[in-house]
């Protein structure tokens, strides 16, 4: 039986930087978005290049994103186009219209945050490694937080694209909402 955290003792690791929402229309949903609660704009990426693992098995994971600030929070919101295996896609797919699908946080030690979240009842659901090398894990964690935790390390490069997300949002005028990037 795996071990709760003792009263006091975050869950959590480290500090939560991200909410992510699934979408059917990656352009529609950041202009809903922005029209709703004025999150935005929206660096967009069509079919990101990851290699996914799920059980130890390469996986297919096949989303599009797109990243915007919402208050002090980043929000993405993913299409996803394929997923597999099934019980991978199962958690990834869990929620609903208008409910988070995961909530990311920074963490200082990958290996040793993925193993207490493990050891807290939250198992590994999908390991992934982006284009540029960085690791990425997300647990199912449904059963804590209504969602799937994401978990990364805090590296210089990804803090940079935290901050250029939150700058472009700093006295931002509401116009030119999807911004495309390159997915490399």
């Amino acid at each position: 039986m795996p071990n709760p955290p003792h009263p006091g003792q975050a869950a959590l690791p480290s500090r939560l930087v991200q909410i992510a929402y699934r979408v059917d229309d990656l352009e529609a949903a950041c202009h809903q978005w922005a029209e709703s609660v004025g999150a935005g704009p929206f660096l967009c990426r069509s079919h990101l290049p990851v290699t996914a693992r799920h059980d130890g098995q390469p996986a297919v994971y096949d989303h599009s994103a797109a990243f915007g600030q919402w208050g002090a929070v980043m929000l993405e919101l993913i299409q996803l186009h394929e997923c597999e295996p099934a019980a991978m896609r199962e958690v990834l797919e869990h929620d609903a219209p208008g409910q988070a699908n995961h909530f990311a946080c920074f963490v200082d030690d990958l290996a040793a945050a993925s193993a207490a979240l493990e050891a807290q009842g939250m198992p590994l659901t999908m390991s992934l490694t982006t284009s540029s090398g960085m690791e990425v894990r997300f647990h199912d964690a449904r059963h804590v937080v209504g969602g799937v935790l994401e978990l990364y390390v805090g590296t210089e490069h990804l803090r940079d694209f935290y901050d250029k997300v939150a700058a472009l949002a700093e006295g931002w005028d509401g116009s030119d909402v999807v911004r495309w990037m390159e997915s490399s």
